[in-house]
């Protein structure tokens, strides 16, 4: 998957002295950037055939943007695909896309992001971007926040969730709740915007990575709704009320990036000058090496390993992504409680098999959370 000068020339067009390696052919950086276009298109024109009631229907989508090197890529993508549907004369209906940052520094004001989501508003006039503080999840009523330790009513938001956040017990117990809240947050802006899916910049390498992590975090039972598209399953709760449920529904999330690696959409952008400039260089490169893990969160692990092995192993990383979405999902909107945070149908009885260390957490409401979340919560 890394680049590397070659003498052979580009498998796909011939141009001699392919500068890069994609998919273990030597290729020009025209027929990559081509390649990658076609993939994103291809899978932006599925979660239109899923999504539109007919042709002429308009299309709403909510995109995620974490302004790492994969979201800013699909914000890119999705802001061609609006240009192209516009220049499309024969197309009738809209096509209106919101790309959200969710600003998780809980600064309680303005902060660098908010400049840096100005300045993809400039190059991509065809899409609204917005900058959002994580404060706003707190809104949300997609949480049985009765379950969590966040603090009282009577504080603000911001220091409610800085709270919550310290009183967590790892670093993987932060990362995981705050991946479930950002998750929540962008359905929550997606619903009340009236939009019809919510599209996720997760590469293949992301999607394995995230099978994983899932995994090691005790939620392995969700792994096909976090990884593969579909309809994602939502609990409305009653804020004045833990654990009283008002409403269950569904709400479709799609990965356009899901046949392209992480290493395939880095050298994209860097055969892209002005998406280039957009994107933050990442100090803590993912191929460096670790000392320790102690303060690396589980999540971050499972991304520093697979984008290593992405290039020599892409066949193993795809097949980790394409068997997990061959799992079967349970009822997402039927009889059986849901997990007051990751929305998942909870299994009682392998609750009560695998939770053995935990004991019954009945405290606060938290008798609400699946296994992998109460061990996010408590440790």
């Amino acid at each position: 998957m890394a680049d590397q000068t070659t003498s052979k020339p580009c498998t796909r067009c011939k141009t001699p002295n392919a500068p890069h390696i994609l998919r273990n052919a030597p290729t020009c950086s025209a027929c990559h950037i081509a390649f990658v276009d076609i993939k994103v298109a291809r899978r932006i024109t599925l979660v239109h055939k899923h999504t539109r009631p007919s042709s002429t229907s308009p299309i709403r989508y909510l995109s995620g943007l974490s302004l790492g090197p994969c979201s800013s890529l699909l914000a890119h993508e999705l802001s061609r695909a609006v240009l192209r549907h516009r220049e499309a004369r024969a197309t009738i209906g809209g096509f209106d896309a919101l790309v959200v940052h969710v600003d998780t520094s809980l600064s309680g004001g303005s902060s660098a992001a908010d400049g840096l989501v100005e300045r993809f508003g400039k190059e991509y006039p065809a899409v609204e971007f917005r900058n959002v503080p994580l404060e706003r999840v707190l809104e949300v009523r997609t949480v049985d926040w009765g379950s969590l330790p966040v603090g009282g009513r009577d504080q603000d938001p911001t220091t409610r969730l800085k709270t919550m956040f310290e009183n967590l017990p790892s670093v993987s117990s932060k990362a995981d709740v705050l991946r479930l809240l950002i998750r929540h947050l962008l359905i929550h802006l997606a619903i009340e915007g009236s939009y019809s899916a919510l599209l996720l910049g997760h590469t293949t390498t992301a999607l394995a990575a995230l099978t994983l992590s899932e995994v090691a975090n005790g939620r392995g039972f969700s792994v096909p709704y976090h990884v593969d598209d579909g309809d994602y399953p939502i609990t409305t709760y009653d804020p004045l009320t833990a654990g009283s449920v008002l409403a269950k529904r569904t709400f479709p999330i799609f990965y356009p990036l899901r046949e392209i690696f992480t290493g395939e959409a880095v050298t994209y952008i860097t055969l892209s000058p002005s998406l280039a400039e957009l994107t933050p260089k990442d100090d803590n490169s993912l191929d460096s090496a670790v000392v320790s893990h102690k303060d690396l969160s589980i999540s971050e692990v499972m991304t520093r390993y697979f984008s290593s092995v992405e290039g020599p192993y892409a066949g193993i990383v795809t097949n980790v992504v394409r068997t997990t979405g061959k799992l079967e999902r349970a009822d997402p909107v039927g009889d059986a409680p849901s997990c007051g945070l990751c929305g998942i149908a909870l299994d009682q009885h392998g609750d009560e098999t695998w939770a053995g260390e935990l004991g019954e957490q009945t405290e606060g409401g938290r008798q609400s959370l699946c296994y992998g979340c109460k061990r996010s919560i408590n440790g």
